[in-house]
């Protein structure tokens, strides 16, 4: 039987696992909405982003949160499981979840991946789109036990231009998927919307490890220009640059900026 608060909105009991900006921003959106965060579960302290904000927004008590640790532990994944909770989402997640966990969701789970799901499975899809041509954009999906691979609840297809970086879409998707969720939780909630398999034919997964592969960049490779300009945008960071060249025992790292031409505008 479906929950409903006094204005007639679906609410929902979620266990959130979130991190960063976009953890934050579904945190409020999700007590916003009325529905109860019945756990919080965070990162470790040396990958946590915005945990203290996180905290705060989830307005749950400090016996219901948990470090992502926790669920290994057999004896918290039956305590998760009598809770009953209506929905597991993960935002910004780096962990993959076992089946055992992922059943304690009695009716779906959400998850937030920053592609185009199948497209660009696994690690830093923001970087591959830019080397390789892909699209970008964002999907949510239920969860399974392997990495990015489970039905589609929806997504968004995003235009890549010739002024981003593997930084600019990163925030870019960041706030797509957090808007995309709040298009479609309330479907979600209200069974409006059913998740649907991904097109496994045209899968591509990258490992973490992946991106490390384009950064020692030689000062005798010859390449073209164009091809040059895609690998510095792939991996400047803000004002961070990952691709670098070795001059003198010592690394010198390179970060690209581009900008729209605006002086006669």
């Amino acid at each position: 039987m479906n929950n409903t608060s006094k204005d007639s909105k679906i609410i929902r009991r979620v266990v959130l696992m979130a991190n960063d900006w976009p953890g934050l921003k579904v945190a409020r959106y999700l007590v916003s909405q009325k529905d109860e965060i019945v756990r919080l579960y965070l990162h470790a302290e040396n990958i946590r982003k915005l945990g203290p904000e996180i905290v705060e927004a989830s307005n749950c008590d400090k016996d219901k949160i948990f470090e992502a640790k926790e669920v290994k532990d057999e004896k918290h994944v039956k305590g998760l499981k009598e809770l009953k909770a209506d929905y597991i989402i993960t935002v910004y997640w780096s962990h993959l979840l076992k089946k055992d966990v992922i059943e304690c969701a009695v009716e779906g789970t959400v998850n937030f991946h920053p592609a185009l799901l199948p497209i660009n499975r696994g690690w830093y899809p923001n970087v591959h789109s830019i080397l390789d041509g892909s699209p970008i954009g964002v999907t949510l999906h239920t969860i399974d036990e392997s990495a990015d691979t489970g039905l589609v609840w929806a997504q968004k297809e995003m235009a890549l231009t010739e002024y981003d970086t593997a930084f600019t879409i990163h925030q870019r998707c960041q706030r797509q998927m957090v808007e995309l969720f709040k298009e479609v939780w309330p479907k979600i909630k209200a069974g409006e919307i059913q998740p649907v398999p991904q097109d496994n034919s045209k899968a591509v997964y990258h490992e973490k490890s992946e991106v490390d592969s384009f950064d020692n960049i030689s000062p005798e490779f010859v390449m073209k220009v164009e091809d040059f300009i895609k690998l510095l945008r792939a991996r400047s960071f803000g004002n961070r640059g990952f691709a670098y060249y070795e001059k003198g025992g010592q690394r010198v790292y390179l970060n690209l900026r581009l900008s729209k031409d605006t002086f006669f505008e």
